[in-house]
């Protein structure tokens, strides 16, 4: 039996990982264990600690960090699967094999900059990721399997479920509001985004950190008593770490420059992109320099898939658009699925494991 580590650095990794660890737990042929960093700032480890124990996951427990790597080091696992390598060293035996499964996709710099020696091999979604990083003189190996995340979305369809959970009224439109914690467009909007999508369905999935960390408290404050006051706002709740299931039931993406635009190619749907965020008083007074050092100029202008918001106010104008020429951009959105997200048959997290198989057995 090969044993297998995921280890969480923060809980909206599972998702990533959890195709790939059901799959394995369906071979037969793996013990999967899940492990997530003890950090003071935030309470993911004990939400991941729940949530995996309410799948049914082993989840490595331990009173702090110290003890933790301990632990991880002391089982000494075949198989360790990390969201980002930065101290991948620290958590597993030189005899295990490390694995890069990248937690995101988006339009951060620091896609192309992960690297540590230590991981033997990084599965990337598509041939253009993998030149890209080629190119850009990673030297880990790399292996074209698609974006395990999105492998329910083929799978099953959860439409009709999600329309009775949120109790959305079925002949609107629904839009998926999936901001990221900062720089976020949560603080430009405010109120006028509820008051702009009446004639819509509104489901918001804030980012896990809006949920967990104080600093952002002020944006899960704002819409919970935003869904208090509109009858067409449905706040998700931190419960629903996983915003692949949500893509199903929407009809239309908005967010801001983010992983998040880059997965909901997967659906062929309309994707809004608001231009604006806020910025705290340091980014502002040197925007480019903090823009050049958390963006990569490359992907930003690869964003032309998308429908671009400049202006809060002209939100209602920009979606009469999306939703009625979905025609106009249908070619383009396939054409960016296949290069960014590369296969989306479902099956990404079996090239994982036949690729891990491959690579034990040799």
């Amino acid at each position: 039996m090969t044993t297998v580590l995921f280890h969480l650095h923060h809980l909206y990794y599972l998702p990533q990982f959890l195709p790939v660890a059901q799959a394995m737990e369906r071979d037969g042929n793996f013990e999967v264990f899940y492990s997530t960093v003890i950090d003071k700032s935030c309470n993911d480890y004990e939400w991941s600690r729940k949530i995996i124990g309410d799948l049914g996951g082993n989840f490595i427990t331990a009173n702090n960090e110290k003890e933790r790597i301990e632990k991880l080091k002391g089982q000494n696992f075949d198989v360790v699967v990390f969201g980002k390598s930065r101290g991948a060293e620290k958590f597993c035996n030189s005899s295990s094999l490390a694995v890069l499964l990248y937690h995101g996709i988006g339009v951060k710099s620091c896609y192309y900059t992960d690297y540590n020696p230590r991981i033997d091999v990084r599965y990337v979604e598509s041939q253009y990721r993998l030149e890209e990083l080629r190119r850009r003189n990673i030297k880990t190996e790399l292996v074209v399997t698609g974006f395990p995340k999105l492998d329910p979305l083929a799978n099953i369809s959860v439409r009709n479920y999600y329309f009775d959970k949120y109790q959305l009224e079925k002949n609107r439109p629904t839009i998926l509001y999936a901001p990221t914690f900062y720089p976020s467009s949560i603080e430009v909007f405010g109120e006028s985004l509820a008051e702009q999508t009446r004639d819509f369905n509104l489901i918001v999935k804030l980012h896990h950190f809006a949920w967990l960390m104080k600093k952002y408290q002020h944006q899960r404050e704002l819409w919970q008593t935003l869904a208090q006051k509109y009858e067409h706002v449905r706040l998700a709740p931190v419960e629903e770490y996983n915003i692949v299931p949500l893509f199903s039931c929407s009809d239309i993406l908005l967010t801001e420059a983010s992983s998040t635009a880059f997965e909901y190619l997967a659906t062929g749907r309309p994707i809004i992109i608001a231009d604006f965020v806020k910025l705290r008083w340091k980014h502002r007074l040197f925007r480019k320099q903090f823009e050049r050092q958390r963006l990569d100029s490359a992907i930003i202008d690869e964003l032309d898939f998308a429908y671009h918001l400049e202006y809060k106010q002209g939100l209602q104008d920009v979606l009469n658009q999306a939703m009625n020429d979905v025609e106009g951009k249908k070619q383009l959105l396939v054409q960016k699925r296949d290069q960014f997200l590369g296969n989306v048959d479902g099956k990404a997290s079996e090239r994982v494991i036949a690729d891990l198989k491959n690579r034990l057995n040799n």
